[in-house]
């Protein structure tokens, strides 16, 4: 039990190799005009013009300047499906907007796969995916 344990560990960072670090807030990316982030491999990726303005768009002046981007989605299996999550009090307010969902939680937002598809569409590249246990 205990090695197939330390196997989904190890797995589990393989997989998130690519996460982004550094990540700056909405109002950073808008003062500043760079329109990129990198991920702990050594890649830039870049955020689109339209997706920045439509985030300035939705979200309040405080939101700006807390919500950093991307915006992690993580996986999460503490309910009975599985579901994926976004943290933080600013990042979760926003995407609850966004897919017309209501937090349980202050903190925290869970949605389900349609939501995930509809959210990746509206933000295909300020939101990043992110496996955890």
């Amino acid at each position: 039990m205990i090695g197939d344990a330390l196997h989904i560990e190890k797995e589990l960072m393989r997989m998130n190799v690519s996460t982004p670090v550094a990540r700056r807030t909405i109002r950073e990316h808008l003062d500043g005009g760079d329109m990129t982030f990198r991920t702990k491999d050594g890649c830039t990726c870049s955020i689109t013009p339209e997706e920045l303005r439509f985030l300035d768009g939705i979200c309040t002046e405080m939101e700006k300047i807390r919500i950093r981007l991307p915006i992690l989605v993580s996986t999460d299996a503490s309910g009975e499906g599985t579901a994926w999550r976004v943290d933080g009090s600013a990042e979760s307010a926003a995407v609850a907007r966004i897919l017309g969902k209501q937090r349980r939680k202050d903190d925290t937002l869970r949605f389900f796969n349609p939501d995930l598809k509809k959210l990746r569409k509206i933000l295909p590249n300020c939101t990043f995916i992110v496996y955890s246990l």
